[in-house]
């Protein structure tokens, strides 16, 4: 049976505070679940920013500019724990049926710098934090940036995490016990399909058509989203893709429920 799964990455104060509540009020709208990946560490201080200033290897650059100057120098200068000072609105994602997992510990450090640091220890301390806040543990994550490798499969596995979303494919696959479902709709470079179809210039009529075909040809029709972007500035295109899931009657999982 044909599926329809949404990922949310949250990685920003901004698109919790912004962009989830919108998005929750919109999915309970459409009866849809959807699965959150949250990046546990918060905001990135001037040292680590420093630190790991090199390209990124995996997912492609954000085309869209999000952040002013403004936001720039803040994050910066007062680095925020996004995760505590969210609580209220990220406890909201779990007691509205949805799925919320781990994104990694703080996404800069993981997307540009994932040899250098202890993967272990990073996850660990994810998945600590994750329980103090949340009362229970965790069991799904998502690589930022799809940056993954052995070292990280291993760890995941010896956490008891039992679910990822890392690999391509087009359909579920098992990485000892973990089980990776796909995501199978994507822009350029691994990026998010709407942020994507936006960058080149596409109107929104254009973006949900293009994004119905994909879904219409996948077995499992996955896509990721995040907290910052498509919430705030494409929520209509999001309504018209719920409107169509239902008129289709896809069955929409989360990615702990394949």
């Amino acid at each position: 049976m044909k599926s329809f799964t949404l990922r949310v990455d949250l990685e920003s104060d901004k698109g919790i505070k912004k962009g989830v509540p919108r998005l929750l009020d919109l999915l309970k709208k459409y009866d849809i679940k959807a699965s959150f990946y949250l990046s546990m560490g918060g905001e990135s201080n001037i040292l680590e920013i420093l630190s790991y200033r090199d390209k990124l290897k995996t997912s492609g650059k954000r085309r869209i500019r999000l952040w002013t100057l403004k936001d720039k120098l803040r994050m910066v200068l007062f680095p925020k724990d996004f995760v505590k000072e969210n609580t209220k609105i990220l406890k909201k994602i779990l007691e509205e049926g949805h799925e919320l997992g781990i994104h990694g510990w703080k996404h800069r450090e993981w997307t540009r710098g994932l040899e250098k640091i202890d993967v272990e220890k990073t996850i660990n301390k994810s998945i600590k934090k994750y329980e103090l806040i949340f009362g229970k543990k965790p069991t799904s994550f998502a690589s930022p940036g799809f940056n993954i490798n052995k070292k990280v499969i291993d760890a995941l596995n010896a956490s008891n995490i039992m679910f990822i979303s890392d690999f391509q494919g087009n359909k579920p696959k098992m990485f000892g016990k973990i089980k990776n479902i796909p995501v199978t709709i994507l822009g350029k470079d691994k990026t998010p399909i709407i942020e994507y179809l936006v960058s080149l210039g596409k109107k929104d009529e254009e973006i949900i058509e293009i994004i119905k075909k994909e879904i219409t040809q996948s077995n499992i029709a996955s896509f990721y989203i995040h907290g910052m972007f498509e919430p705030r500035f494409r929520i209509k295109v999001l309504e018209e893709i719920f409107k169509f899931i239902k008129r289709e009657k896809i069955n929409d999982k989360r990615i702990i429920d394949y």
